[in-house]
């Protein structure tokens, strides 16, 4: 029976554990914190919301195949109603570049599930007078991030340990081993490396490109203005429904910013956006906030160079920087380092590319059919960019047949 050890749980480690024992394959989680969906997954809630560009580039099929493919896995879920509302979401056009940017998504096929709605359209749609329209998508919707990451792991081929960090990662024998803080050693056929921005400590893969961008959300209880919101408003920012009582806001975005504690400049930020998109709820909550203070929280996500996530087989590093490939290798006849995996570096958009990148994953260690075509497969690799710097950026965009 094959087995697998899965590093971290957030919902790539814990997507990438259920699309493995879906197999059959016996997983072993191994969790730093004590409990799942503790750090960049640890928000209340989160957005199951696809961004498109205008041009239908590889990031916009990505995230229109992980859309599909998040909705389809929730629904395979028990109780899926408590994890994920269907709430619907309004992308105003609170710009002139934005209100460019819908008009012309609004004209391609593949988006037709897209609807345009004008103000008076948007503000009953919504709940609350908004001051502009736009693009309303009635599939997105919030996610309950540590309810997911539970029912992912909720298999008895699913073993998870937390409160133990992974701190090396060593072969031998065929067989990978997996060293902890607490002298243990861990022992599987393959090892699938889900830590966000702790990847790089493994020096499997110090070529990934990975920067840490802080966020943060602040939290208010909701009022008899707020109530009102029956769906997700973003702008630049966004403000979530009622859920548990309490409404998100968020978020700021600040590449390399190390500061654990909740700022007060950010939380302004999130209010002024707030009051862009409300002044009438921006009020209600001023009203208020003698009564019910706003709180936060403060995450990190795990963004990469080109905004893509890394996810598939690593190559050997160390081979191939010795003796790098031709521009036109086979890509069969490379040095893959088998049986250790990549899934992390999904920014933002964690609930959108992580399963999909989890089930890509499972597809690789199984030789079965991809959830995603090839060539799409090939710029999601956590090799590419050490291809690309050794001038072999052809070779990076067609690892996968």
């Amino acid at each position: 029976m094959t087995t697998a050890i899965v590093i971290g749980g957030g919902i790539a480690g814990c997507s990438t554990a259920y699309a493995l024992a879906k197999r059959g394959i016996v997983v072993t989680l191994i969790e730093r914190q004590h409990a799942l969906a503790q750090e960049a997954s640890g928000n209340p809630i989160a957005l199951l919301y696809p961004k498109f560009s205008v041009k239908l580039d590889a990031a916009s099929t990505l995230a229109l195949h992980g859309f599909q493919f998040t909705l389809d896995l929730l629904k395979q879920l028990p109780d899926s109603a408590t994890i994920f509302n269907a709430c619907g979401l309004i992308q105003l056009a609170f710009d002139a570049r934005e209100q460019a940017r819908q008009h012309a998504l609004l004209k391609h096929e593949h988006l037709k599930f897209l609807q345009h709605l004008d103000a008076k359209a948007a503000s009953k749609k919504v709940g609350i007078t908004l001051k502009t329209g736009g693009i309303y998508l009635p599939q997105a919707g919030w996610v309950k991030p540590a309810a997911l990451c539970k029912a992912f792991c909720n298999s008895t081929l699913i073993s998870t340990i937390t409160t133990t960090i992974a701190l090396k990662i060593e072969k031998e024998s065929n067989r990978w081993r997996v060293f902890d803080d607490k002298n243990n050693a861990f022992e599987a056929d393959i090892v699938v490396i889900c830590n966000a921005n702790d990847i790089k400590q493994f020096k499997q893969c110090i070529s990934a490109e990975i920067t840490p961008v802080r966020g943060q959300i602040n939290f208010f209880a909701q009022n008899n203005v707020s109530q009102r919101i029956k769906t997700i408003i973003c702008s630049d920012h966004f403000i979530s429904p009622s859920v548990d009582g309490v409404h998100s806001i968020g978020t700021t975005y600040a590449p390399n910013d190390k500061n654990p504690n909740l700022s007060e400049a950010d939380m302004h930020k999130n209010m002024n956006a707030l009051r862009k998109i409300s002044p009438e709820l921006s009020q209600s909550i001023q009203n208020t906030i003698e009564l019910s203070p706003i709180s936060g929280r403060v995450a990190w996500r795990s963004q990469t160079l080109d905004y893509m996530p890394l996810a598939g087989q690593l190559l050997d590093e160390q081979t191939i920087r010795v003796k790098p490939p031709r521009y036109n290798a086979n890509p069969a006849d490379l040095t893959w380092t088998n049986g250790l995996y990549v899934n992390a570096g999904h920014g933002s958009k964690g609930m959108i590319t992580a399963p999909i990148c989890g089930e890509l994953i499972a597809s690789l260690v199984t030789n079965t059919s991809y959830p995603i075509d090839a060539k799409l497969a090939s710029k999601l690799n956590p090799s590419r960019f050490l291809l690309r710097e050794l001038g072999l950026k052809q070779l990076a965009n067609s690892l996968y047949k």
